[in-house]
């Protein structure tokens, strides 16, 4: 049986933020942990930087314009943009039936849901049960809390008890890796620290495509906040790295009979 192939879609037209996903793709090689082969993708125009809903539907045309002339070419498709994006159902709708495809934002909460208690038991010694996101600019905070809400098919969504909401950085993608490192560390670190300081937050997803390689920021502000032993129950996870996992489960589980 040949290898299945996965295109990672960067719909930005930022090279640098597609070469940080090449370099996190290589490290998930080094360590054996996909089956995959992985390739990226680079929109050829557009936004830069995805920042509210306008930059992100721009960035689904041209991408979809570009990616949609032959989808056969790839087993699974994983869109990284940590948004509700619109090229995510523009190439489901395309695709022929034996195509998986996701985004980085739907397979976050996913695997978030999956490692949730149940319900808190008495007498546990974690109490947390809540997945959060901390994300880039203040517009991220009421966009992904919707977009949550409206994944989950949820009335009331912090009723759930599963959702604990979004802190962001003010920073947009493209300055997480631009602005000088000291702006970007105390950033990072402050929107967590809000995100967890309740102590009920077991995940954090990072909110953004472009923060990959800053999860040691995140971790550096937990163990602040809540000190080593509380730290340690708190897991944080790269939505670049769950949509992978995600879209290599759903080929492993759910193959398709048209091949």
């Amino acid at each position: 049986m040949s290898q299945k192939k996965l295109l990672v879609i960067n719909p930005n037209s930022s090279k640098s933020m597609t070469e940080s996903l090449d370099v996190l793709i290589q490290d998930l090689n080094t360590y054996g942990t996909n089956s995959l082969l992985i390739e990226t993708y680079t929109a050829p125009s557009g936004p830069s930087s995805i920042n509210n809903e306008d930059d992100a539907l721009e960035s689904a045309k041209i991408a979809f314009a570009d990616i949609s002339q032959d989808l056969t070419k790839y087993d699974a498709y994983l869109v990284a943009c940590y948004s509700v994006h619109p090229l995510v159902g523009m190439l489901r709708e395309k695709a022929p039936p034996n195509i998986h495809v996701t985004g980085i934002f739907e397979a976050s909460i996913s695997t978030s849901l999956a490692v949730l208690p149940m319900g808190y038991k008495v007498g546990s010694k974690d109490k947390r049960s809540k997945f959060g996101i901390v994300s880039t600019g203040t517009y991220w905070e009421k966009a992904l809390s919707d977009g949550v809400e409206n994944f989950l098919a949820l009335k009331e969504l912090h009723g759930s008890g599963r959702f604990k909401g979004a802190e962001t950085t003010g920073l947009n993608a493209g300055e997480l890796h631009s602005v000088p490192p000291e702006v970007v560390r105390k950033k990072m670190m402050d929107a967590t620290k809000r995100l967890v300081r309740d102590r009920d937050v077991k995940v954090i997803c990072l909110g953004c495509a472009g923060m990959a390689g800053l999860d040691s920021l995140v971790e550096d502000a937990l163990v602040e906040e809540l000190g080593e032993e509380e730290a340690a129950y708190v897991l944080i996870l790269d939505g670049v790295k769950a949509g992978i996992g995600l879209l290599e489960s759903l080929l492993r589980a759910l193959p398709w009979k048209i091949t």
